[in-house]
């Protein structure tokens, strides 16, 4: 960690070696309760913008800032500049917030030095739900150390010298597991920083992160949420880096509602339920955030839960709960590129949708695979949609964008996994689980059946729009489909053991068997080698030949 930050450090610059910038008194009307500068070594910097998480204003040329705030969300924070960085916390946090600590009504100052910084090539890690808990059962915390981290500091190492941010895009820990274990929100900055997280850390919230123990009312979303913003401050939030606006929101409306089936947890008091949209306060806030962003300034937007994504017929629908999303995406549909990424669903899903060509969606897979299951059961730590676990690295030089696939376990590979279906149709046919799985759950592919006889499968889990796919035999290309079929590798370690035992079809099980990045070719012989290779748009093309025939080789272990 220290050789990455100290690299962190070089990059940023002190603006002076003189003293630091100080204005000794703040005027400001009596009913202004937050105030204070912002600076840069012995220079005032004006026109940033600071918030309480209601009211956006901005410095004076003095650098000053005043506030009128009721202080509802307990901090106040800036959005950072292009070519100025915050300082650390001390630990993997950025020093962009702070907390308020007088009473509503009392006047408190709260200044905010910056570093000059090279941000006009700079990189984000961008992954989503670790659900860190240290449950002793799926161990975690070990897969955390012995995987996720290695990966993240071989990307990190890739970028030596470009100023890198990782995001966590929502549930950073396993909210159920909070008073059992004691891994909650506050464990998770000390943990980073002894496990040497090598780069700044920035966190959205997801509805793992509540605290369970929250009473259902009015208020069970402020009051839930109070734990994670005394640690990670601001739930939504801005930072400008490059020629790039940056925004962090909360899309989880927490309501923890105890119903009389819910599942007992120790200190949960709730079924920690929840509602998907951007609340009103903060669609507020983000029309006065971007009132002052050009509308040719990219975009990137990061919160837990996908403004889009796909019904049972595959179709783009609203992610978020009663068809909420109108609001928010008026807010965005004028910008000539937005970039939105997302986590939750634990599947890696692009979306473009037809009426907003200028939104593209990123929702990424679980970094922590199927809760963690899977290394224990397989040997590898797979998603529902049967990809890697993994991040996104992406890069951005000016206004250009570039996006590269991270796996856990073997870093960056080849984003997609080839299946010849004739090798694995037998275990269809014998495998008492897997028989029983396809019975109960329509949506899942029987691939014994004499229809897939020759068809090559292949899992891309880094497709998104601009990329091509050939698959090749004999060196004549075959015509190539995209299907929503279920992805086998994820159908035998994670959905049939878990569903041995049911007597009737699982919702959530027959919803996520549906793959929405598998393509597939019919070949004309068993024995044919076949090669694929894909492009994506940012200039990487990715080969892999399929030596056939082939056994399938037998993933569940256990």
């Amino acid at each position: 960690m220290k050789r990455f930050l100290t690299l962190i450090l070089a990059l940023c610059t002190i603006c002076s070696a003189e003293a630091a910038y100080n204005v000794k008194k703040i005027k400001a009307a009596k009913d202004v309760t937050l105030t204070g500068v912002v600076y840069c070594g012995d220079e005032p910097l004006a026109g940033v913008s600071v918030s309480d998480g209601v009211n956006v204003t901005k410095t004076d040329a003095k650098g000053i800032y005043t506030l009128k705030s009721d202080k509802r969300y307990g901090h106040v924070y800036i959005s950072t500049p292009s070519g100025y960085a915050p300082k650390f916390m001390g630990d993997v946090r950025l020093a962009h917030w702070q907390a308020t600590t007088a009473p509503a009504t009392k006047r408190e100052r709260h200044d905010f030095e910056l570093e000059k910084v090279n941000d006009k090539k700079f990189s984000l890690l961008m992954f989503s739900d670790s659900h860190l808990c240290n449950d002793k059962k799926v161990e975690d915390l070990r897969y955390f150390q012995e995987l996720c981290l290695p990966a993240i500091k071989r990307a990190c190492a890739r970028n030596y010298g470009t100023l890198t941010y990782a995001i966590n895009l929502g549930d950073v820990t396993w909210d159920r597991f909070w008073y059992e274990t004691g891994f909650d929100i506050e464990r998770v900055p000390s943990y980073l920083v002894e496990q040497g997280f090598p780069v700044p850390f920035l966190c959205v919230m997801g509805n793992h992160d509540y605290d369970p123990s929250t009473q259902p009312n009015d208020d069970t979303d402020m009051k839930g949420s109070l734990r994670f913003r005394k640690v990670f401050g601001p739930t939504h939030f801005s930072m400008n880096i490059g020629n790039v606006h940056l925004v962090l929101l909360d899309n989880i409306v927490y309501k923890n509602e105890v119903k009389a089936d819910q599942k007992r947890h120790k200190g949960v008091v709730g079924s920690r339920n929840y509602d998907l949209y951007v609340d009103d306060v903060q669609l507020e806030w983000l029309r006065q955030d971007l009132a002052s962003v050009s509308k040719d300034t990219p975009l990137v937007v990061c919160m837990h839960a996908p403004l889009f994504t796909r019904n049972g017929d595959g179709l783009q629908v609203s992610g978020f709960t009663d068809e909420r999303a109108e609001p928010f995406v008026e807010l965005l549909k004028d910008y000539e590129s937005v970039r939105i990424f997302s986590g939750h669903k634990h599947q890696n899903i692009s979306n473009v949708h037809p009426a907003y060509p200028n939104i593209t969606e990123c929702n990424l897979t679980a970094i922590a695979g199927d809760l963690w299951k899977t290394p224990n059961v397989s040997g590898t730590n797979i998603g529902e949609d049967g990809g890697d676990a993994g991040f996104f690295c992406c890069t951005f030089d000016g206004k250009e964008f570039t996006k590269s696939w991270h796996s856990v376990e073997k870093g960056e590979q080849v984003p997609f996994r080839t299946y010849d279906i004739n090798g694995l149709r037998e275990r269809y046919a014998t495998s008492e689980s897997l028989r029983h799985l396809c019975e109960l759950h329509p949506n899942q592919t029987n691939y014994a059946e004499a229809q897939y006889e020759n068809y090559i499968y292949v899992n891309c889990f880094h497709w998104e729009e601009g990329c091509t796919l050939t698959i090749s035999e004999n060196g004549q290309k075959l015509e190539v489909e995209q299907v929503s079929d279920s992805d086998p590798r994820a159908a035998e370690v994670i959905f049939a053991p878990a569903r041995a035992k049911s007597k009737q079809m699982h919702g959530k099980t027959n919803e996520l068997s549906r793959c929405y990045h598998m393509f597939r070719a019919k070949a004309a012989s068993k024995n044919a080698d076949v090669t694929v290779t894909l492009t994506t748009p940012y200039g990487e093309t990715f080969t892999q030949t399929h030596v056939r025939p082939a056994e399938y080789p037998l993933y569940y272990t256990k």
